[in-house]
């Protein structure tokens, strides 16, 4: 074979393959619908598999997001309780000018007649 004839086998070859004469002449268009079966099942499986890379990608943009409000929540409730405790409160009290003050000695329980 010469490169003469290699090159016109493969014009050959092409001008069969884009016509269709090719598949034709080996018989596939027999198995036509299956082809087309498993085109559409390959589609199917790469639009789904998009769908899913989109919603983990998002699942991990939202548990940063609450990874930083989980922080900010904590921040908070620390203050609120540094905020709560009875000596906080009674400097805060000194500072307005209050005259209320933690108790020094227990409550007296009153009886009833």
């Amino acid at each position: 074979m010469t490169w003469k004839n290699v090159g016109k086998s493969f014009v050959n070859f092409w001008k069969a393959l884009t016509k269709g004469d090719l598949l034709l002449s080996m018989g596939v268009h027999k198995y036509y619908m299956h082809v087309l079966y498993l085109f559409i099942l390959a589609w199917i499986s790469i639009l789904l598999s998009l769908k899913v890379d989109g919603t983990l990608t998002k699942v991990e943009e939202n548990k940063a997001v609450l990874r930083d409000l989980e922080i900010f929540h904590a921040e908070k409730e620390a203050e609120l309780v540094r905020l709560h405790s009875a000596s906080t409160t009674a400097k805060r009290l000194k500072q307005l000018g209050s005259d209320v003050a933690l108790p020094e000695q227990p409550a007296i329980k009153i009886d009833k007649r």
